[in-house]
């Protein structure tokens, strides 16, 4: 009997497909592994940030060398690390497959 109102057959054949799909068709397989297995983003190598271009990492501006008075940099914020645009910070080049969710669940107790 079915649970979902279908016929019972249906879950067998889902079965069976998935068991010989991958025996009958290797190469298909492969590629959809290839597709789908996370990969690492170039540009920040897959740490979801890169070095700020202002201060080089520093978090600051100024200094002895260049006359200046030290002061936070602008662009960063004083972190020395922007978020890394073609992966959005996460890391994952192809993070579409793999999107953080918008509630993780990992809030304070009772949220």
């Amino acid at each position: 009997m079915a649970s979902h109102g279908g016929p019972a057959w249906i879950g067998a054949v889902v079965s069976v497909a998935v068991l010989f799909v991958p025996l009958a068709f290797p190469s298909l397989t492969r590629a959809a592994r290839k597709i789908l297995k996370p990969r690492r983003c170039d540009r920040c190598r897959g740490v979801g940030n890169n070095l700020c271009r202002l201060c080089k990492g520093r978090g600051k501006q100024g200094g002895v060398f260049t006359g200046l008075p030290l002061v936070k940099c602008r662009l960063c914020g004083g972190r020395g690390r922007q978020k890394c645009k073609p992966c959005e910070a996460t890391g994952l080049a192809n993070h579409w497959l793999y999107s953080p969710v918008s509630d993780g669940g990992w809030g304070p107790r009772g949220s």
